[in-house]
This record gives structure tokens, sequence and C-alpha cells, in this order.
């Protein structure tokens, strides 16, 4: 009867401590709401806004242009450093990086954009940025 009592109290001790490791691994997945990235999302967005507008002029700004790719990059190196709970925001941001590049690419070698492809390119790019704003705004907000 000793020996059976001895087997509860581990067999107690072994489960508290697997769902002790159990939650501790699953803390390490959860992201929070970071409003530094909240912030930088809509203000880029606004930016990369003006930029696409003024692609319907004769010249580009590369110097503009690579100080918004400046600012994805820094945006990209400071989610990516958040660890891989934050993969989600990560990937998005990598796509906003990639679609910027290939607009701007498409921009220096085949000229300005009018009418309602630069209209289609800004809805395209702002749809990009509103997806990673929804998912840093949905995030748990209790740290």
């Amino acid at each position: 009867m000793k020996r059976h009592a001895h087997f509860r109290v581990f067999a107690s001790c072994a489960a508290l401590a697997l769902v002790l490791f159990g939650c501790a691994g699953l803390s390490r997945n959860i992201t929070y709401y970071d409003p530094t990235t909240y912030k930088s999302l809509t203000d880029l967005k606004a930016e990369v806004i003006m930029v696409y507008e003024s692609f319907a002029g004769e010249s580009v700004d590369t110097l503009w242009m690579r100080s918004v790719r400046l600012k994805l990059a820094q945006m990209y190196e400071y989610e990516k450093g958040k660890g891989p709970g934050n993969a989600e925001t990560t990937g998005q941001i990598n796509i906003i990086r990639q679609m910027f590049d290939r607009h701007v690419d498409e921009r220096k070698r085949y000229g300005m954009w009018e009418g309602v492809h630069l209209k289609n390119q800004i809805e395209n790019i702002s749809e990009a940025f509103d997806m990673a704003i929804e998912t840093e705004r949905f995030k748990n907000k209790s740290e």
C-alpha cells in the first residue's frame, strides 16, 4: 500500500511538471502587441503611398526610395529579433518589402504610372500594410 502512495505522488509530480513545461514552451510562441511596430507600420504606410503617388511624375526620387527601403529593412530586423513567435508579422513585412522593391523596379523600367495602374498599385501595397497592421493590432495586449 505504501508503494502505491509513492507512485501516486510521483505520477502527480510528473504530470504537474509536464503541464508547467508545456505552458512555459507555449508562452514563447505568444506574441504581444508592440506599439512601436504599430506606429512604424502606420507611419511607413503613409510614406510609401506618397512615394507611389510620385510615380505619376517624370522623375524618380531615388534617395527617397532608398530611405524607404532602409526603413523597411530596419523594421524587418526589429520584428525578426522578437523571435519565432513573431514569424507572421516578420513574414508580412517581408512581403511588403518584396512588393515595394518589385514596384520600384517596375517604375524605373517602364516609366510613369498613370490612372488605373497607379490606383491599383497603391491599393495593393495599402492592403499589404493593412494586413500587417491588423495582425499587430489583434495581438495579445497584456504582457
